[in-house]
């Protein structure tokens, strides 16, 4: 195993919990611009139904990994705030189909949009090698996590942006 040094690892570590910060940070404002009443974890559930849907309760726990309780109270409140619709599915009306309600698709795509001129300014003088050579550094730091489940939500994006980076 080659020897690392460990302030260069040390510096990396706190350069990381920035970004982290970062991230939450944004997330939190972003959740009380959708609705003051919504929090981090109930951000997370809508941007996922928003992508995926429709999905069922099941397919959010699936996706999320996270305890169907959590996930129960977040639709819960989700539908409480008028963000997301439950409809019986077709084929097995006992189930319900989740997706998101028109204002929350018109509330998230404007998110979008400001997260993307956000990481924008960020980024501004970097050079399309340097974005480039970030990216690939990430991307073999995020592979490399041994924790990660088999087929996880983190695992299977990574898997569907290398396979959209490297068809593109």
């Amino acid at each position: 195993m080659p020897v690392h040094d460990d302030e260069v690892i040390s510096q990396i570590i706190t350069e990381f919990s920035e970004v982290f910060a970062f991230a939450r940070t944004r997330w939190s404002n972003y959740a009380e611009e959708v609705h003051p009443d919504l929090r981090g974890i109930g951000m997370i559930v809508l941007q996922t139904i928003v992508r995926k849907g429709p999905v069922t309760a099941t397919g959010l726990v699936q996706m999320l990994d996270m305890d169907k309780a959590v996930v129960s109270r977040q639709v819960s409140r989700l539908r409480d705030l008028g963000l997301i619709e439950a409809t019986p599915a077709e084929e097995d009306r006992r189930v319900n189909l989740l997706t998101p309600s028109p204002r929350a698709e018109a509330l998230l795509t404007d998110l979008r949009a400001r997260n993307a001129i956000a990481y924008q300014e960020r980024f501004d003088g970097w050079s399309p090698q340097q974005l480039a050579t970030l990216r690939d550094a990430l991307h073999r730091f995020n592979s490399s996590a041994p924790e990660l489940r088999a087929d996880g939500p983190a695992r299977r994006c990574a898997r569907e942006h290398t396979g959209a980076h490297e068809a593109g």
